[in-house]
């Protein structure tokens, strides 16, 4: 047997940026907790197919987001319909080729998937190697409630973690036993988002903001959603409230530019910024926080007693119809649904302290800020005692 550290891949892909943050999470908790003992890899799917066309179909993903929200559910209803990356596999024989040959010069002792399209395949190369006895498999659902991705729920894998009993109610309804399925209350929020102990002054301070202004945090996911975020910029511009916004646009360069220009026409202090690894200071330093539906940003809100206005003007992609009213319902969000309302939501956070701190009193009430350390409790006991290295073949 070999000396090395046991090999522990994290699966994911870039669409989006929550899987990746999920498995930054993941790995974050595996090595404190342990330090020094695993082998922990962020390992991207589509990268280890080595084929320009899986790059493609998974990119078509971020192109449609950045176009319009329309356009990204119907690449989900198409993705649902032929059951995720399992209705491509037989015509890229040579990218599942690739996969097999990727994983098994990993050599992982377990394999821990983030994302809802890569799965079918991921298991498949499992099998081609001949480890599905030897080497187990775990499905960390980073969708909140259901209507999720069918790909999401694979019946050979060892282990299904997901957050709410909805969602295990939809593992259950797409076939997963329910002796895999294991509920955690909270999410897999990076412990940065509970550990850090600086102030709001702090991080305004660090963060070029003043001390004495109500400031918002506008994110709308890895996208950003361009023409909701330049609406909500232009809606709190015109409001006349005494406000600074922290407007992020994520992997969205050309929106950087756009919401800077914006910001030139109203009296309103603006930040733009970046895909940025400084959320949980932004997130500290805010008073109020926009967003979409999005499960990672609610519940890192929550650790944070963060305050959410939730972008509902259009409908959302169907899994996160679901994080809508399971926020509304717990009391943690507002549900915007007309920009022309935005200002007067705003305002009545700003002014009223019962409506503001009732918010605040129920994500103290929901929020699990050790979920990530449970997480990864279970995912390393799947791994056998005194096994974990495969040797060279």
């Amino acid at each position: 047997m070999s000396n090395a550290r046991p090999r522990i891949l994290l699966l994911y892909t870039k669409t989006g940026g929550g899987h990746l943050s999920a498995a930054r999470a993941i790995k974050a908790a595996i090595e404190a907790r342990h330090p020094g003992t695993y082998d922990v890899v962020l390992y991207d799917v589509a990268d280890s197919s080595h084929s320009p066309r899986v790059a493609m179909l998974y990119g078509t993903y971020n192109m449609m987001l950045k176009a319009s929200p329309g356009q990204a559910k119907a690449g989900w209803l198409l993705l649902n319909a032929l059951q995720g990356e399992k209705g491509f596999m037989p015509w890229l024989p040579t990218a599942v080729h690739a996969v097999e040959e990727e994983l098994r010069r990993a050599r992982p002792a377990l394999m821990v998937s983030v994302h809802g399209i890569v799965n079918h395949i991921m298991l498949h190369a499992r099998e081609a190697c001949g480890w599905t006895e030897r080497v187990p498999y775990a499905i960390v659902c980073t969708d909140l409630t259901d209507h999720f991705l069918n790909g999401w729920a694979n019946p050979n894998a060892d282990l299904v973690v997901t957050f709410t009993e909805p969602a295990r109610r939809q593992m259950l309804e797409y076939g997963v036993p329910d002796e895999k399925v294991r509920v955690i209350n909270g999410f897999t929020v990076h412990p940065d988002f509970a550990q850090d102990t600086a102030t709001r002054a702090e991080c305004r301070a660090v963060l070029g903001l003043r001390p004495d202004l109500f400031t918002i945090l506008v994110s709308l996911g890895g996208m950003a959603i361009p023409g909701k975020t330049k609406k909500i910029v232009r809606a709190l511009g015109a409001s006349g409230l005494p406000l600074q916004l922290v407007v992020v646009c994520g992997m969205n360069r050309s929106l950087k530019r756009q919401v800077r220009a914006i910001a030139k026409q109203y009296p309103l202090r603006v930040q733009v910024h970046g895909f940025t690894g400084r959320i949980a200071q932004m997130m500290t330093a805010a008073d109020l926080m926009i967003t979409k539906p999005g499960p990672g940003s609610i519940m890192e809100a929550v650790v944070k007693e963060l305050p959410l206005l939730l972008d509902s003007v259009t409908k959302p992609m169907p899994q996160e119809q679901g994080n809508l009213a399971f926020a509304e319902a717990q009391g943690i969000a507002l549900p915007i649904t007309r920009y022309i309302d935005l200002p007067n939501m705003v305002d009545l956070l700003m002014h009223d302290a019962n409506a503001y701190g009732s918010m605040q009193a129920a994500m103290r009430r929901m929020k699990n800020a050790d979920a990530i350390f449970e997480v990864a409790d279970a995912l390393l006991a799947l791994l056998p005692a005194g096994e974990g290295v495969l040797e060279p073949v």
